[in-house]
């Protein structure tokens, strides 16, 4: 065979190779478009149309917060912004410069757009400004023809009253944090422009208020930029509920406005139900501007104010109780059996403890006291005397039960639990015994005693019931609390109720006053306290104690006043504490009796109903 035969040979046969191998392969590939295009032809039309169309969060509007009667405490209100798209703006910096006829834009805010634009895809919106004036969107709109990129929106945004009287307990709402997004996985918190309860009723009731968000499917070209909406493919955002509060909006404001410029809390409640009316901590701030974005500024102010407006006071403050404690110590010695409420005890200015001098606010003494006259004319060394029959632990048991060193359950963080001293307390906390000292200063409630406004609210609704241990409650849809019967004597607890009614309404008791509670007739029981913040010395004593109004205003004394009303149908209960407010017959008084008054009246209780109750008296 030649050689070219030979060579003609082996091409046929690697062509016959390459031949058989190319057929392999077509007939795979074949095969395989076959697979894709037929066989799973639904799979991959599902992940097109995947890829195609994409679901959209809707936001839904918040709930709103109303007071019993419907008034609003907390709404929302139209928005206005203006955002831009960065794909459709070729130089960010004269955009922004053209932008700042109209709104002004800081280094600061310049900066952060810069940082969202970089952060973001280029079709994405970034937030330019909010919370604009309708005047400011308006110039806006006209000007869009010079301003390519930038987009006018309209959206929602919370609104609170502007006085800012339920600031303190409506609270606010702001931009979920990192960590509120890792504990909740509500595709809501992922939206740039959601906001949830940050403090207050805004926080505690931010499930029911939120609402529930919908879904809008929209078609995307490959970028993922929205082409257009299919409303006939939307799922409806569902709203927030509404809640109503137990508090009464003109009821607090009216108690405002008793404040004045003055700094403390006041509460007030109903004495069967245990709905609060009142919840007030002063000063008042603002909280839109906490939804808005707050200054640097205002947030100095807030904070360098001695005042502390920002602080929840009727919740959160603790106070010497003062003279308004005395009357746990006397329900405790009478239910212990260890004082008789007919026994005198003279008062003579001061007593003597050891090397310790303990003095009563009144300086030359009020001569001999029983319980009832102690209580009136809130003599100190009464207590001194009964309270080391008693014993502290007797003290603190009955403080318990009528509601003090107690974090009532209302839902709003930042409750203080107050203070009820004993010695495993002050072991604990000190280092230290308990001392027969610690129990004459704690019986004036002073000394390490400590309570906030609402406790002080409880304990008296307590008394003013008499039965019931009345728990705060301040949602009205929520279930009522049960309350425990409190197993006290009535004839002991009827005792102190007439001392208190003796403090009131009796020439000579420390809080009485001729006009009441502007119901004339009505009758109201209730109790004084001055609640002392620096040590007097015996120097000073010897030469004469200085008077609170020659002080600076923060060693001033705070002045304290409980009282229920009317006296022999008790309905509402209230506290008041007006911190360096100095007397307690002064200020705090003057705004309890107003806060019993107003609340009669907007109760329907008149002057005939006064009247009524008086045949009984």
């Amino acid at each position: 065979m030649s050689r070219n035969d030979s060579n003609d040979q082996v091409f046929v046969r690697r062509t016959v190779l390459l031949g058989m191998a190319g057929g392999t392969v077509f007939c795979g590939l074949a095969a395989r478009m076959y697979y894709l295009q037929v066989v799973q032809a639904e799979d991959y039309r599902t992940l097109s149309e995947n890829n195609r169309f994409n679901f959209r969060t809707v936001v839904p509007p918040r709930g709103r917060i109303l007071d019993r009667h419907g008034v609003q405490l907390a709404g929302n209100r139209q928005d206005f912004r203006v955002v831009l798209i960065p794909e459709r703006i070729d130089d960010l910096d004269a955009t922004l410069a053209r932008i700042s006829r109209h709104i002004p834009i800081s280094k600061d805010t310049a900066a952060r757009i810069a940082k969202d634009i970089s952060r973001k895809r280029k079709f994405t919106p970034v937030l330019i400004a909010d919370h604009l004036s309708w005047e400011t969107f308006s110039a806006i709109n006209l000007a869009l023809p010079d301003l390519p990129g930038v987009l006018p929106l309209s959206g929602e945004t919370r609104d609170y009253p502007k006085d800012g009287t339920f600031s303190h307990i409506v609270g606010y709402v702001g931009t979920p944090s990192q960590s509120d997004i890792s504990k909740d996985s509500d595709p809501l918190l992922r939206q740039p422009t959601f906001q949830i309860g940050k403090t207050g009723v805004e926080q505690s009731a931010d499930a029911r208020l939120r609402g529930k968000a919908g879904r809008l499917k929209v078609e995307v070209n490959a970028l993922g930029r929205v082409v257009r909406e299919w409303p006939e493919a939307k799922d409806e955002a569902r709203s927030g509920e509404t809640v109503y509060l137990t508090l009464d909006a003109d009821l607090q404001a009216f108690t405002a406005e008793q404040f004045g410029e003055d700094s403390g809390g006041a509460a007030l409640m109903d004495v069967q139900t245990g709905e609060l009316r009142t919840l007030l901590s002063m000063p008042l701030y603002d909280a839109n501007k906490f939804v808005s974005g707050i200054t640097q500024a205002d947030l100095d102010k807030l904070y360098t104010d001695p005042k502390k407006p920002e602080y929840n006071k009727v919740l959160s403050g603790t106070y010497p109780p003062a003279s308004t404690f005395k009357m746990i110590v006397a329900m405790a010695g009478l239910e212990a059996g260890v004082i008789n409420p007919a026994e005198q005890i003279k008062c003579t200015g001061h007593m003597e403890l050891g090397n310790r001098r303990f003095h009563c606010w009144k300086r030359r003494g009020h001569g001999p006291m029983d319980m009832h006259n102690s209580i009136k004319q809130s003599c100190d060394i009464y207590f001194y005397e009964v309270a080391q029959r008693i014993g502290m632990e007797k003290i603190r048991s009955m403080g318990e039960r009528m509601g003090l060193a107690t974090v009532h359950p209302l839902g709003i963080a930042g409750q203080s639990r107050g203070i009820l001293p004993d010695d495993a307390w002050k072991r604990k906390r000190l280092g230290d015994g308990w001392r027969t000292g610690d129990t004459l200063n704690a019986s004036i409630g002073q000394g390490f005693v400590l309570a906030t406004p609402l406790q002080l609210c409880v304990m008296t609704a307590r008394m003013a019931n008499g039965q019931k241990a009345i728990k705060p409650h301040l949602v009205i849809d929520d279930a009522l609390p049960e309350f425990e019967n409190m197993d006290i004597n009535i004839g002991h607890l009827n005792l102190i109720r007439d001392a208190m009614y003796a403090v009131c309404e009796v020439p000579g008791g420390t809080g009485y006053r001729p006009d009441g509670m502007g119901i004339p007739k009505a009758k109201m029981a209730g109790k004084t306290g001055t609640g002392q913040v620096r040590g007097i010395s015996s120097a000073e004593r010897a030469s004469g104690v200085i008077k609170n109004r020659d002080l600076p205003w923060k060693y001033r004394d705070h002045s304290l006043f409980v009282g229920y009303a009317p006296y022999q149908a008790p309905r509402f209960a209230a506290s008041c504490i007006v911190e360096h407010g100095e007397s307690g017959a002064g200020r705090a008084a003057t705004i309890v009796r107003a806060m019993l008054g107003h609340a009669l009246k907007s109760d329907g209780f008149d002057q005939a109903a006064a009247e009524n109750l008086l045949v009984d008296l």
